[in-house]
């Protein structure tokens, strides 16, 4: 045998030495970190598991609170009639879908007893959690109730501080929930109770040969009631789980665990899975390395490692960012061909990257003028919608006014003679005085809804007028009224408040109409602040109270015609739409703000005075 050919064998022997030396380490360095990050990730999957049955029972365990604190609900239990609570429970089933409905009295006897809508049998008496809540703890826990799990709350039912029954509600753990958990944390589920799975994630096939395993070693030893839970090995059949068991129920750690979920990971599976493309790439890349260290020399592999460095060093520069990096090509070869078009690969990319910054910034530019755009359409739209309904309801309401006013007066007329020629003790007297109140009434709200057409829709003459004194006006002539109502008044008035073109009846008009609504917020008396100030271009007046405040539904019809909130007829609720009439009239806006039970504010804003002459401002 040549020298050159024993050389090679020595050098080939060399080589499978290390590649089987390679292919142990790579496979046991394999198994290690596969087996590391299944605990980790398992350990931190129980974490998540925790967190999610914690918020899940927290969010059931709130809903029955709330439920329980229902006056019926508690009217019936202290009824304990089963039927009326039967009724109540098929009630609150439909209203939270709940599939578990539970009703006890003070001694934990049932009331109702309902599964998917269906009163059945359940012997619930002795169960933790109720006897929890007749100690008047609520309490949360799972029930194995006829072949399916639930997830129930139960919380006591309180009468102030007397205890009157218990209320559970719960919910049927399907299979979905499992599919859930299982995208979720990123392992399979298993629902056990006692020894038997419940339901998985696995085949029927694996189920089985896990369910047989799990019998004959049950990892109950690696159980952990802390944060974390210990990793268990169970082989089953030709597959080998890493999973961790996290406790679902409530019993203590030394009575048996009756239902617990098991998060568990194929380890063989994932092995061969990890193995697979590593074996096939080993098994190319050892031939490749065979027949070039029998071929290539020393200088050969210097000459060809020495521009791929240069190349990743190049690669590692634009990867961070420095695309001005330039890599030197040595040769006109491959090697040196792929430098170049590397560096104008990185020059390309510069100028895409900023080409596309500048665009970027271009683009967020002109979307947010569109933002603005849209803004001002929509609040023109809203104001333009706002001002033709007006315009609208007054031109009806002055036509429906006008025909029914005529007929009225007669009829006051005819009843006001009347009840001048019947004496006092007629019999049939008190019920012409009362039809006369009545057309009277009729006649006063003709006349609001006249004056609704004629106050928001008739142009008037707009003079210089300043809105303090117009202010101060309407508050000297409602001050003996609003203190009669135990109402207090503050104002911070800008002394310098420049005048505005208004027309002085009709701003008297819109403030009235604002204290007297703030006066009907406050029927037990309360506070309001009435401030005038500069803001912009426009002078701005703030009425705030404290009274009952307007519903969120109702913020944004308050200006509507005929709209009220008030208990009691007192007007054809015109108040509020005129006032926003008249305040359009003068190129002004109104807007309210309110919170329930805090109180309400109004705000006005109209343009300052351009001009000291007259004009005459028509709608729109």
């Amino acid at each position: 045998m040549r020298f050159s050919n024993k050389i090679l064998l020595a050098i080939w022997g060399v080589v499978l030495s290390l590649l089987v030396i390679t292919f142990f380490i790579i496979n046991y360095w394999t198994r290690s970190r596969i087996e590391e990050n299944f605990a980790l990730e398992l350990r931190s999957n129980h974490s998540t598991l925790s967190v999610f049955m914690g918020l899940q029972s927290e969010i059931l365990l709130r809903g029955c609170q709330v439920i329980a604190e229902s006056p019926r609900l508690r009217a019936v239990t202290e009824l304990r009639d089963p039927g009326t609570a039967l009724q109540l429970s098929q009630e609150f089933i439909q209203t939270t879908l709940s599939d578990l409905f539970v009703l006890t009295d003070l001694r934990g006897q049932p009331l109702v007893q309902a599964l998917h809508g269906n009163e059945e049998d359940l012997d619930v008496a002795r169960r933790g959690s109720i006897q929890q809540a007749l100690n008047r703890s609520p309490a949360a826990d799972l029930w194995p109730l006829k072949g399916s799990i639930y997830r129930v709350a139960t919380t006591p039912i309180m009468v102030e501080r007397d205890l009157i029954g218990t209320l559970t509600i719960g919910f049927d753990i399907a299979k979905t929930e499992a599919a859930t958990l299982k995208q979720a944390t990123n392992s399979d589920i298993v629902l056990m109770q006692n020894d038997r799975v419940v339901l998985s994630t696995l085949s029927r096939e694996e189920q089985d040969q896990f369910q047989l395993a799990f019998r004959a070693s049950p990892p109950t030893s690696t159980i952990d009631t802390g944060d974390t839970a210990a990793v268990f090995t169970l082989p089953a059949g030709e597959e080998v789980y890493l999973g961790v068991m996290f406790r679902m129920d409530h019993s203590s750690a030394n009575t048996p665990i009756t239902l617990s979920y098991a998060i568990v990971k194929p380890f063989e599976r994932e092995l061969s899975n990890s193995m697979g493309p590593i074996l096939g790439t080993f098994g190319v890349v050892s031939v490749l390395f065979l027949i070039l260290t029998s071929v290539i020399g020393r200088v050969i592999s210097q000459g060809i490692t020495r521009p791929i460095n240069e190349l990743v060093r190049g690669t590692g520069e634009v990867s961070k960012g420095n695309y001005d990096y330039t890599i030197v090509a040595e040769g006109n070869d491959e090697l040196g061909f792929l430098a170049r078009k590397f560096g104008e690969m990185s020059k390309s990319l510069k100028e895409k990257i900023t080409e596309l910054d500048r665009l970027n910034k271009d683009l967020l530019l002109r979307n947010r003028d569109l933002d603005e755009t849209l803004q001002k359409l929509k609040e023109a739209q809203e104001e333009l919608v706002k001002g033709e309904r007006l315009a609208a309801t007054g031109k009806l309401t002055a036509q429906l006014a006008h025909e029914i006013n005529n007929p009225i007066h007669n009829i006051q007329s005819c009843l006001k003679t009347t009840l001048g020629r019947l004496p006092e003790e007629f019999e049939g007297r008190e019920l012409v005085e009362v039809a006369f109140d009545e057309v009277t009434r009729m006649s006063k709200l003709t006349r609001q809804m006249l004056d609704f057409y004629r106050t928001s829709l008739v142009p008037e003459v707009l003079r210089p007028t300043n809105v303090n004194d117009v202010l101060k006006d309407v508050l000297t002539a409602s001050r003996a009224e609003l203190e009669a109502a135990g109402i207090t008044v503050e104002t911070i008035f800008d002394p310098d408040l420049p005048e505005v073109n208004g027309s002085n009846d009709k701003l008297k008009q819109v403030f009235l109409n604002m204290i007297l609504n703030a006066r009907d917020a406050m029927p037990h008396g309360g506070r309001m602040r009435i401030s005038t100030l500069v803001e912009g271009n426009a002078v701005k007046i703030v009425l705030a109270d404290n009274g009952i405040g307007i519903p969120r539904e109702n913020l944004s019809r308050i200006f509507d015609a005929f709209f009220t909130t008030k208990g009691k007829v007192s007007g054809v609720g015109l108040g509020l739409s005129v006032s926003y009439g008249i305040v359009h009239q003068h190129r002004g806006i109104i807007t309210v703000s309110s919170s329930v039970g805090e109180g309400t504010t109004f705000v006005v804003l109209l343009p300052l005075l351009p001009e000291r002459v007259p004009m005459t401002v028509m709608e729109g």
